[in-house]
């Protein structure tokens, strides 16, 4: 059903990007969630990556998935996504297995692992890529868009990387402290429910402020990255192809136009003395 096909394994190495999105657009919209735009910026950032044998997670799975997977495929990786709803891994592997394995003839199952559970769990959350002997060179984090979840996760993350790393994040315009009431409204809505009032204590500070705040005041060495997305993501065709949906996002405040620039960031880390 996905075996669309582009080309040989070659023309595939040759024109990684034109690929990428190629298969991107064989998905559905309920699992393309991020921009063409941002997906190639992920792509982009992933190629800074130096070591040998890339180790990369990702809260939340979708079209970031096709990125890294494209990636860890052709340059010898290996990854670990973790997201609560199983389903999107199980549908994603199909994916992957007929649009992108069988040309370039690899094993899924050697270079992606889906945990169909909480990322934070001491069990089978980030920190087991210890038990696994996997030190990590970049994480994306893109699950329940709150800043206390999403620095549990960073948190579980500085416990598995290598001395050079990456922290990138979709959605880092959101302001939500605890809990994400804008996801929580759209969901009462579907109910015919009225909207929550979010308390001014939940609001904190845009993600992307927060987190490199955080990151700067704890290493010595950070850098934030010049991604292309902020290049591109005006003149990207996703927004105007999905504009009714957006629009009904942005009544509950799931989206915010105006702040769109701030939609993926990315800095890089090293331990180096």
């Amino acid at each position: 059903m996905y075996d669309f096909h582009f080309g040989s394994k070659r023309e595939i190495e040759e024109n990684q990007e034109e690929f990428l999105i190629f298969v991107k657009r064989l998905l559905p919209r309920w699992i393309n969630g991020i921009p063409d735009s941002e997906c190639l910026a992920i792509y982009r950032v992933l190629k800074q990556i130096k070591s040998d044998r890339p180790i990369l997670i990702e809260t939340g799975c979708g079209a970031s998935t096709l990125a890294m997977f494209l990636y860890t495929a052709l340059f010898n990786g290996k990854m670990f996504s973790w997201d609560t709803n199983g389903s999107k891994g199980f549908f994603l592997k199909s994916v992957i297995s007929e649009a992108i394995c069988k040309p370039l003839k690899v094993d899924i199952h050697n270079i992606w692992s889906f945990i169909g559970f909480d990322s934070t769990s001491k069990h089978v959350g980030i920190p087991v890529l210890s038990e696994l002997n996997n030190k990590v060179d970049f994480g994306f984090f893109d699950s329940w868009h709150t800043l206390d979840h999403l620095m549990k996760e960073i948190n579980c993350f500085e416990l598995v990387v290598k001395d050079e790393f990456i922290v990138a994040l979709d959605d880092a315009y959101y302001t939500k402290k605890s809990e994400n009431f804008s996801y929580l409204n759209m969901i009462r809505a579907k109910l015919g429910l009225d909207s929550v009032k979010e308390l001014e204590s939940n609001r904190c500070e845009p993600f992307y402020l927060e987190v490199e705040k955080y990151l700067c005041d704890k290493y010595s060495h950070v850098k934030k990255i010049d991604d292309s997305y902020k290049i591109d993501y005006e003149k990207d065709i996703f927004f105007d192809y999905y504009k009714t949906d957006r629009e009904s996002m942005g009544k509950h405040g799931m989206e915010i136009k105006e702040k769109l620039d701030h939609r993926f960031d990315a800095w890089s880390v090293s331990l180096d003395s």
